[in-house]
């Protein structure tokens, strides 16, 4: 019974602390959301987030998406033919809503057809001698064509994603949320973060002709140059080296 007591006394102790927090000041990324059109040979075409994507998270959750192409260099690239890279480029900015936000994308992918199978850190430093902390997925993406959407294929892809806070960089959810808590605990406020992600399909073997995808160390190499250039360009570095 005194244990009870104990137990309730404190409980009531730290829901009464709630009280005495102030209110949640919103602090912005330190990363904008506007793709620049171009990016070390690659063009950026926007495009509008889904439905889905809208529906699945906070109604304040901003996105900035687009599909990067540039052509593959070839002869036939000389006049405006000939192969196309393609990177999915998404920026997807967190509300004030820390539980109904942005995620982790290990949490969706397999939802979008993809079988995860290495995840491991990796750090990238940009042309501006910037150090992003990234986390590296290599996936099998199965799509379904057509419209009857029967038609099935099997597609590796490479993708990268980090997260941008405030005054902060890291790759790792957990450390993201944690962060987070600690600055609405102690700060009162509220980050807004932004999750950033880049994904490329490639080929496990290298075509002759160069006609089909990249390799896996082609695709990786165009992967960072292009998150290098985005990071260098749209993250105010004075606020995370602060």
């Amino acid at each position: 019974m005194k244990r009870a007591l104990l137990l309730l006394a404190l409980l009531s102790a730290s829901l009464s602390t709630a009280f005495l927090l102030p209110d949640f000041r919103l602090t912005e990324s330190a990363i904008r959301l506007d793709i620049p059109e171009r990016m070390v040979g690659w063009t950026a075409v926007v495009q509008e987030a889904s439905k889905k994507e809208r529906d699945i998270l906070a109604k304040d959750t901003r996105f900035s998406k687009a599909v990067c192409q540039r052509p593959r260099w070839s002869s036939t690239a000389l006049l405006g033919g000939g192969p196309i890279d393609r990177a999915d480029l998404s920026i997807v900015l967190s509300g004030h809503d820390l539980a109904n936000s942005i995620h982790r994308p290990e949490r969706c992918m397999p939802a979008q057809g993809h079988e995860i199978y290495v995840s491991e850190k990796r750090m990238i430093e940009t042309n501006g001698g910037n150090q992003i902390p990234t986390r590296r997925l290599i996936s099998t993406q199965e799509l379904h064509l057509g419209s009857t959407k029967k038609e099935v294929v099997r597609l590796d892809a490479l993708t990268y994603y980090f997260f941008v806070g405030h005054d902060q960089i890291t790759e790792d959810h957990t450390r993201r949320t944690l962060l987070d808590i600690k600055d609405r605990l102690f700060k009162g406020q509220a980050q807004r973060w932004a999750y950033v992600s880049l994904t490329m399909w490639f080929d496990g073997e290298t075509t002759p002709d160069g006609s089909g995808l990249n390799d896996i160390d082609t695709a990786d190499t165009a992967l960072r140059e292009l998150i290098g250039k985005l990071a260098d360009e749209n993250i105010d570095w004075d606020r995370i080296k602060g």
